[in-house]
């Protein structure tokens, strides 16, 4: 009968069995120390486990609990559910920093805290003579350019006549009225005699009616002839002209005072206009003189030549966007500031008036003291950071733009302790009777 081939399975395997071949031809003890090998390495496994878990506590970042308590639960026995109390809303309290502790160490740009751009002020013209070159240091009103000023000068001369012309109108104007004003005196002393004239016409023909009505009733009785009643008549009449004659010369005369009077204020209106086209004049030949001035380019502030952006023969226009506005740049390098970029989570450690320490990436060894001025007020969502100015302190004895310049890179290190200016050692920026009061406001805020 063939066997089954389970049965020669079943055979194989008693076969492959270890513990059979293991203990065939060997002694007790040896059977003992082969049980022993699986419980050798589990411990072996649980030292691994326990090193690799004293490593991970070791390594968890300061102020998270990697364990800790359950939390605390209340409730009265037998009654309602237990309350968990959670821990407070908002996220975690920053910590906070010990004072004089590092608070940020950046890298940051020097820039100067006055630049100007210098070009020419309203005139347009060729450039005759370049006096500076890059570095020069300058004073406020030295001579940078001289430009072409022949047509500002010829209209000067042109503004000039026209002031003198302005001012014979005026004069003329002024005779004018001073005629008028004569005229006005003269007819006032013809309306004057007028009026004398009326009253002595007015006494002769009040004393010429008098007689005349004594006449006629003495040539009624019939004592009085009638030649000589004629004559009294006659005087009457003669009366009578003379007081209308006299009243119509009031009359001519009053309207005269009139007229010289509106000539007066013609005379004055005149004189007026010509007093404002001398004014006019004037600010014409004045803007003249400026534009004639402005040809020479002056320096507006003590500084430092930055950048030379024309030279001898250009034609410059600061109304003009196709040729060269400026013709250099200048900036006061005894105030300088470092810009950094204070990442967003980070800004709330930053506060005005904070102490500072400024290394150049050229001279990592010399150290500028500084003080952070100001947060700007609106941040870069580009970068998702806050700029922050700080302001550099050179030493008095350092010579301005001799080393700390503009663009620099610059590592800003700062601290958690108020800056305090030294007026022995610092140069001072001339405004800290009203920096150095915010500053320490801004600190006590802290």
């Amino acid at each position: 009968m063939e066997p089954s081939a389970n049965g020669d399975l079943v055979n194989r395997v008693q076969q492959l069995r270890l513990d059979n071949q293991l203990g065939a031809g060997k002694s007790g003890g040896a059977s003992r120390g082969g049980a022993m090998l699986p419980w050798v390495l589990c411990g072996l496994l649980a030292v691994t486990w326990a090193g690799v878990g004293v490593r991970s506590y070791k390594n968890a970042p300061k102020g998270t609990a990697t364990s800790g308590p359950p939390p605390a639960v209340s409730g009265e026995k037998g009654g309602a559910s237990p309350t968990v109390q959670q821990p407070p809303s908002g996220g975690t309290a920053e910590p906070a920093t010990a004072a004089g502790a590092l608070v940020t160490q950046l890298k940051g740009i020097v820039i100067p805290s006055l630049q100007v751009t210098v070009s020419p002020r309203d005139v347009a013209a060729e450039i005759l003579a370049i006096d500076f070159y890059e570095g020069k240091r300058v004073k406020a009103g030295d001579t940078l350019a001289t430009l072409l000023d022949l047509q500002y000068k010829n209209r000067l001369k042109t503004d000039e006549a026209a002031v003198t012309s302005a001012i014979a109108q005026k004069a003329r104007a002024e005779a004018a009225r001073a005629a008028a004003d004569a005229r006005v005196a003269k007819t006032e002393s013809a309306l004057a005699a007028s009026r004398a004239k009326l009253t002595r016409a007015l006494a002769f023909q009040d004393r010429a009616t008098k007689d005349y009505e004594q006449a006629r009733q003495q040539r009624a009785t019939g004592v009085l002839g009638a030649q000589e009643f004629q004559k009294f008549e006659a005087d009457k009449l003669a009366a009578d002209a003379d007081k209308t004659a006299a009243e119509a010369d009031i009359m001519a005369a009053t309207r005269e005072v009139e007229a010289a009077k509106a000539d007066v204020k013609t005379a004055v209106a005149t004189v007026t206009a010509a007093e404002a086209d001398v004014t006019a004049a004037e600010a014409r030949r004045d803007e003249s003189g400026r534009l004639v001035q402005n040809c020479t380019v002056r320096a507006p502030i003590d500084g430092t030549i930055l950048t030379k952006t024309a030279d001898k023969g250009a034609l410059v226009s600061p109304m003009s966007f196709n040729v060269a506005a400026g013709i250099c740049s200048i900036a006061d390098l005894s105030k300088l500031e470092v810009e950094i970029d204070v990442p967003e989570r980070q800004v709330t450690r930053i506060k005005a008036g904070q102490d500072c320490l400024l290394q150049a990436d050229a001279n990592p060894n010399r150290g500028y003291r500084g003080v952070v001025d100001r947060v700007m007020p609106i941040a870069d969502d580009t970068k998702n950071v806050v700029k922050v100015r700080i302001r550099a302190y050179l030493p008095r004895d350092e010579e301005q733009g001799a080393f700390l310049k503009p663009k620099m890179s610059v590592t800003a290190t700062v601290y958690e302790k108020p800056f305090a200016f030294d007026a022995s050692k610092d140069f001072a920026w001339t405004d800290e009777s009203t920096r150095v009061p915010a500053w320490v406001r801004a600190w006590d805020k802290k």
